[in-house]
């Protein structure tokens, strides 16, 4: 290379500037086998060392060499110094790497493992979870079948507070009990559609017959005991109210003849005795605190006495009919007072009512014979 240029001069003069040596002794000129020796002889010394400010040259270009060869030599000291710390660096992460390597090996067995023991699980649960399928349709079937049964018991049972209400003695004949009969009636009629099966009859069909037959004549039964007792008590009295549970009872008996005959029997007895109790009073004691006077006291005129005596008798048949008609719920068509009656004689109603009138007041011609006769 040319160094004689004024740019490369100053740009050696300023690398000699940086990198002064001292002159070398003279013992020898060729004490160095070689320049680059003459540099390592020199490499103790200082770049600024204060023996000497100026590179002396004792060969042309020789400054700009040393310059050169301690750059180097600097640059590989740093280049060596960067890469020291570079291969340290990286040994860290090296380092880094091989933890996290043994840790991602340590992951991937524990991984491994538990997916072998999940498939082993899984393998174990499949046996238990297939069971519990079957067992969940099962209870869906039996789920099922229970709505079923409920449903066929709520229309083919009566609740236990209708069979107390027909079968006790504690509860009222009222309301409630007839529900419970009418209840009772609507289970037999649907019972009829299990007794006409194509294959015939079904067991249920059979018991279900069996309990509302029995249900129907415990109420029966009260009916008539009620009827019996109602009509023994109302019935003392010459004038009484039929009530609507009182009808309702005789309508319901309709259904059973043989317990209304025997109901309406007790009726008819208490009636006659009743009515012959109140004509002889008549007769005798008039009537309440004394008013009205008692028709034995018109003895003395035969006229007014039959006239009284036929007219107590008229009235009583009168407030009789009234009385069997409410108890069987004859309508009367707002019958005027006085008009002529117009009785339906092919009625069920119309010819209990003739029977009862003529028991109720059959024994009222005896005292109306001796008295009159």
């Amino acid at each position: 290379s040319n160094f004689e240029d004024d740019a490369t001069k100053e740009a050696l003069q300023t690398l000699s500037d940086l990198y002064v040596t001292t002159k070398p002794s003279r013992r020898t000129e060729h004490s160095f086998s070689s320049i680059e020796e003459a540099d390592y002889e020199d490499r103790d010394h200082a770049p600024n060392s204060s023996a000497s400010s100026t590179l002396v040259e004792t060969v042309p270009g020789e400054s700009a060499a040393t310059a050169r060869r301690r750059m180097r030599r600097d640059m590989d000291k740093k280049l060596r110094e960067g890469s020291e710390l570079f291969l340290k660096a990286f040994g860290e992460v090296d380092q880094k790497l091989d933890d996290l390597q043994s840790h991602v090996l340590a992951m991937r067995t524990s991984c491994d493992e538990a997916e072998r023991q999940l498939k082993l699980t899984t393998d174990a649960s499949k046996v238990l979870l297939e069971r519990a399928g079957s067992l969940r349709e099962e209870r869906q079937a039996v789920e099922n079948k229970r709505l079923i049964v409920e449903a066929f018991l709520k229309r083919f049972t009566l609740t236990d507070q209708e069979t107390q209400a027909i079968a006790s003695r504690e509860e009222p004949v009222g309301p409630v009990f007839f529900a419970a009969m009418d209840r009772t009636e609507v289970i037999r009629d649907d019972c009829r559609v299990l007794m006409s099966g194509e294959d015939g009859p079904t067991q249920a069909g059979v018991d279900i017959i069996a309990s509302t037959s029995s249900n129907l004549e415990q109420g029966y039964e009260k009916i008539l005991r009620w009827c019996s007792y109602e009509f023994r008590q109302k019935g003392r009295e010459l004038h009484f109210e039929v009530t609507s549970t009182m009808r309702e009872v005789v309508k319901r008996l309709r259904k059973r003849p043989e317990m209304l005959t025997e109901a309406l029997g007790y009726f008819s007895e208490t009636r006659q005795t009743t009515l012959m109790t109140s004509f002889i009073n008549a007769l005798t004691r008039g009537g309440p605190s004394g008013l009205p006077r008692p028709i034995e006291l018109h003895a003395h005129d035969p006229l007014r006495y039959i006239g009284d005596m036929l007219a107590w008798v008229h009235q009583a048949v009168a407030a009789e009919r009234e009385l069997l008609e409410a108890l069987f719920a004859v309508k009367n068509d707002k019958r005027m007072v006085g008009s002529v009656r117009v009785f339906d004689r092919n009625s069920e109603e119309e010819e209990w009512i003739k029977e009862l009138m003529d028991l109720s007041v059959t024994k009222l011609c005896v005292p109306l014979k001796v008295f009159a006769f």
